[in-house]
């Protein structure tokens, strides 16, 4: 049942809308936790809703120094974004959707189209056309109808505007969100301690999946309390600013970052949950620019993580936050760097295009 947390409408899971139809507020999944409670916890979950997989999940968790790093980049299409990609995916499937429509800057696109294919259902990418190369390559790779357009906001708007298909935008979906729960289980599985965990905002579906993960597990007894969780956003891209105390690193006067693309968004329909949540748990909220940014991923490389930028950009935080805290911190690094490496065209291009 999905439901909106700000009227408490309710509607069944097949609902067209990802929107409340009375208020306009994003919607949730409301759980049933008697159900979870009465087996063993392998998954937050529900097994009845994921119809479609290609393995996502349980990625490698690492010691570097007093950070844990959690590799979501080896997921199958090299990002987090799988997770929700695999929900979204098995709902077009249950609810018989033929057409689905996602805007994205690229790694959402990517395993959208690569779990749609899986399922059998067409879709349909807006992307701004200066995303990496290789990430735009890869969503027509997937067999997507891409449309490119100026801006990542613009994307969006266009990919709202289309009445072709079901428009199934992480930024809204809510079993985009359900599919990130399972990062909070499986860092507790771990039986790593930690103080602290930084996660990229920019849709805040990561955020917001953590989060709901975390209080899925008190409630459920596993965990006695949420850990501390710092979102970080890019230069020029801030959203939470005004709503918690935001600390700079190294931010250039009216810097937009270049090198966070999976971070630049501005259009963030579920910014009043992230905000509550961020009042609740994060002591501040963080804002990385792209000098810092670039440190943070000539030292991943060095010790062989291939990570994207925006990865970077949350593992510079950590850094950050590392010096406030006694405790370990856990990054996720949500996607890889070698969607950037140029791909050898005329071979490709006559089997994939």
């Amino acid at each position: 049942m999905l439901k909106c947390p700000k009227c408490g409408l309710e509607v069944d899971v097949s609902f067209i809308k990802h929107t409340c139809s009375k208020c306009g507020e994003p919607l949730l999944l409301e759980v049933d936790f008697e159900k979870i409670a009465e087996r063993d916890i392998e998954s937050l979950i529900p097994g009845e809703l994921k119809k479609v997989t290609l393995g996502e999940g349980r990625t490698p968790l690492i010691d570097y120094r007093r950070f844990l790093l959690k590799l979501e980049f080896l997921n199958p299409t090299g990002s987090f974004k799988d997770r929700g990609a695999a929900l979204t995916a098995s709902r077009a499937l249950i609810a018989g959707w033929k057409t689905v429509i996602e805007d994205s800057s690229g790694n959402a696109g990517i395993a959208t189209a690569a779990y749609s294919a899986r399922a059998g259902v067409k879709v349909k990418v807006y992307a701004p056309a200066d995303a990496p190369a290789g990430k735009l390559r890869l969503i027509r790779a997937f067999g997507a109808e891409l449309k490119t357009v100026r801006t990542r906001d613009e994307a969006h708007k266009a990919a709202l505007n289309d009445q072709s298909g079901v428009y199934v935008g992480h930024v809204v979906e809510p079993l985009f969100i359900e599919g990130m729960k399972d990062i909070a289980l499986e860092l507790v599985n771990s039986k790593k301690r930690f103080e602290a965990i930084v996660a990229p905002v920019a849709s805040g579906t990561l955020f917001l999946g953590l989060y709901k993960g975390f209080k899925e597990l008190v409630k459920l007894g596993v965990i006695d309390e949420i850990p501390t969780l710092i979102p970080v956003e890019a230069c020029g891209y801030t959203k939470l600013s005004k709503y918690l105390k935001s600390i700079s690193l190294t931010c250039g006067e009216n810097e937009r970052s270049i090198l966070a693309d999976a971070l630049r968004l501005t259009i963030v329909p579920r910014l009043h949950q992230i905000a509550e949540i961020a009042r609740e748990v994060s002591p501040y909220t963080l804002t990385v620019g792209d000098e810092t940014i670039g440190e943070a991923l000539r030292e991943l490389y060095s010790i062989g993580l291939p990570v994207e930028p925006s990865s970077a950009a949350v593992y510079a935080a950590a850094k950050y936050v590392a010096k406030e805290f006694s405790g370990n911190v856990v990054v996720p690094l949500t996607g890889s760097g070698l969607k950037y490496v140029p791909m050898p065209n005329e071979l490709l291009d006559r089997y994939l295009f």
